[in-house]
């Protein structure tokens, strides 16, 4: 509550007094953020979404001072009381609202804006403002998420802002017919504009149902093939993990690596056939025609994701994930760069994970043995440059945090070296 506090506070200094016009507006439009709150729908993250952005920015460009402020407060606060929500979540609810309304507004003044019921609002202003109120929303949900669940915060706001972007750029037109709306025919007129925005809320939550559905068959996938193995259970979520830090390391961008983690965590879908079965559970080394069928794999894997529309374009990472630079891998015998950039970050994580893990058949190897393992087989199994970007001791010290962080989730495959001796600074 201390940043909306603030906020709300530099807003009363740096703005002028709000007009009779202009707090007559912030009661309407307070009356359709509540409409907004309670039409609330899930996400694909698991909280809550709605479209109060477009009363709240609406009333932002009639009444860029304090009178801004009021809708959202009242607006969310009494949507929280009707909801029932926890003290604290809901104080959350109402801040995080609150600041994000309030750098809009100091945004939208600073660049030059001015309430459009003296004239139009000049575009260097409103199209900072709205994107000032999206990208703030979005980055404190982010960093909820990040505390409760892990991961960098930065990450799952860039995700948030990505997975809703082509939605959020359509609403910027409504936010303004809304404001003018009201501006040329007064609140009885700009009322049927809760046809509209009914329909944009539809929108959002179709494409969040959308992003959850395939998130659940994702995980679904991926639970089938390890209930076949319990030693590869957890399997493709660590080799995930372990290509999110490699990605980051070959200076992937942020969009290709999120899709590199989701082909990692399918990477190893098309052992899910049955004559996959007897040969995942054997404890003794595989025979030349046992390791024949294990290499139809990558491709098995390969045909199966292709039949998703939303994940055809990881096919090539999946179907190659067993090539080796110096093109003795499987199935295709590619070399160098002719392996899908992806399909080499997977071939590492992969191996990392294999090596870290204990099978019936041998102990999980240390850390530093693993190290060792790479800098050997780099520019022979492995990309030498990804390789080498990932053995130095800073990127290396990040994914010593991800094995460590899989050792606590499954010390019985662990190796017996004590981690500790090889500490992460």
């Amino acid at each position: 509550m201390g940043s909306a506090t603030l906020l709300t506070v530099t807003i009363v200094f740096a703005t002028p007094m709000p007009s009779t016009e202009q707090w007559i507006a912030s009661i309407f439009f307070a009356s359709f953020g509540l409409l907004a709150s309670l039409l609330g729908y899930r996400t694909a993250n698991g909280t809550t979404g709605t479209i109060g952005f477009l009363p709240f920015l609406s009333a932002a460009l009639i009444s860029p001072n304090y009178a801004a402020i009021v809708p959202v407060a009242v607006s969310v606060g009494a949507s929280e009381i009707i909801a029932k929500r926890r003290p604290q979540k809901a104080l959350f609810n109402i801040s995080q609202q609150v600041s994000s309304q309030g750098l809009a507004v100091l945004t939208y003044i600073a660049l030059g804006g001015a309430s459009v019921l003296n004239g139009y609002p000049p575009p260097q202003a409103f199209i900072p403002m709205v994107a000032v109120f999206f990208a703030a929303n979005k980055f404190a949900v982010s960093a909820v998420i990040s505390a409760a669940e892990g991961g960098e915060t930065v990450e799952h706001w860039i995700a948030s802002m990505r997975a809703s972007a082509s939605y959020d750029i359509f609403a910027f037109p409504s936010i303004l017919v809304f404001s003018l709306a009201y501006k040329q025919f007064g609140p009885e007129w700009s009322a049927l504009f809760a046809l509209p925005m009914l329909g944009l809320r539809q929108l959002y939550k179709q494409n969040f149902a959308l992003q959850k559905i395939n998130e659940e068959l994702l995980q679904l996938m991926v639970a089938a093939i390890e209930a076949r193995d319990e030693y590869t259970s957890g399997h493709s979520h660590r080799v995930s993990r372990y290509a999110r830090v490699i990605s980051k390391a070959a200076g992937i961008s942020s969009k290709h690596t999120e899709r590199i983690t989701t082909a990692a965590l399918l990477h190893d879908v098309g052992k899910i056939y049955e004559e996959f079965g007897p040969i995942l559970r054997k404890a003794d080394a595989l025979t030349d025609s046992e390791f024949a069928i294990m290499k139809t794999h990558p491709q098995k894997g390969a045909n199966l994701v292709g039949k998703v529309t939303h994940f055809a374009d990881l096919v090539p990472a999946i179907v190659a994930h067993h090539e080796s630079w110096d093109g003795r891998g499987y199935p295709r015998k590619l070399a160098g760069d002719e392996i899908p950039i992806a399909a080499r970050v997977i071939a590492l994580a992969d191996t990392i994970d294999a090596m870290g893990t204990s099978r019936p058949y041998r102990e999980a190897m240390a850390p530093s043995a693993i190290r060792a393992e790479l800098e050997r087989f780099s520019g022979r199994q492995f990309d030498p440059r990804i390789c080498a970007r990932l053995l130095q001791d800073d990127t290396w010290q990040e994914l010593l945090v991800e094995i460590q962080a899989a050792v606590r989730e499954h010390p019985e495959r662990a190796a017996k070296n004590n981690l500790d001796s090889e500490k992460v600074h």
